[in-house]
């Protein structure tokens, strides 16, 4: 059982038995694992605030063969992101981010990029007072990388230029339909997103997400994140329960 090295970020802790955790985890170098921790819910753990959830650590683990759960050896913070805590919306946007990475980031499948990007909106969350272009870049990135990001300057159905027409969308979209197609799908798509929302796309493609929060944010910001938000539901195959205390805070 080789011990290795990597860095990770906390997702969530279960309790194991009346001492021990399991910790999910998503790494940068073996992608999203769970591994027990032995004692870790001990007063006096040898652990102590490093398997809060949200926190950036380096840590040592061994995989036991024919297990999927990996044994935590030991762990060191690096970045801690528990003050987002005392700011009720900004803690929401973070389990977001926990929660959509749950669902669309497979286990054990290496994404460094996926990590890197977590990281980056765990601290424009941390720095930043806004979430509409945090979780919107978040989203985005997480479509992209995942390989479900559709064509947005086409209709999802027929495959018509949407131009500077609006497009719609509503639950169960995989992107964005003409003003045709809407029409032929009652009820099925309902909102709107103006062209200026879908170009944000082209904005969050070219410029890192440190870059852009120094400029105004646009005014089509909210409007493209809760369409994004919408793809990455349906690609979830689950209501997320974050999104709807996103929409409640709205």
């Amino acid at each position: 059982m080789p011990l290795r090295e990597t860095e990770a970020i906390v997702l969530r802790t279960y309790r194991l038995g009346e001492a021990d955790k399991i910790v999910s985890l998503f790494t940068r170098q073996f992608g999203r694992l769970r591994a027990a921790a032995g004692g870790a819910q001990r007063t006096k753990s040898r652990y102590g605030g490093t398997l809060e959830p949200l926190s950036y650590i380096r840590l040592w683990l061994y995989e036991r063969e024919n297990r999927d759960l990996l044994r935590l050896n030991s762990a060191e913070l690096l970045e801690s992101f528990f003050d987002m805590q005392k700011d009720y919306r900004r803690q929401v946007a973070a389990q977001y981010l926990v929660e959509a990475s749950e669902r669309l980031l497979p286990e054990r499948e290496v994404n460094e990029r996926a990590f890197r990007l977590i990281v980056a909106v765990l601290r424009a969350l941390k720095r930043s007072p806004e979430i509409d272009r945090p979780l919107l870049y978040f989203n985005y990135w997480l479509l992209r990388l995942g390989g479900y990001l559709p064509d947005l300057e086409r209709c999802f159905s027929c495959g018509r230029e949407i131009g500077e027409e609006a497009g719609y969308y509503g639950p169960g979209s995989e992107g964005a339909f003409c003003v045709a197609c809407q029409k032929t799908r009652p009820g099925a798509s309902r909102r709107k997103i103006s062209a200026q929302a879908l170009a944000l796309a082209r904005v969050m493609r070219q410029s890192p997400l440190e870059r852009w929060l120094a400029e105004p944010s646009p005014p089509e910001a909210g409007e493209a994140r809760h369409f994004f938000e919408e793809l990455v539901e349906t690609h979830a195959e689950k209501k997320l329960v974050t999104r709807e205390l996103l929409a409640e805070e709205a």
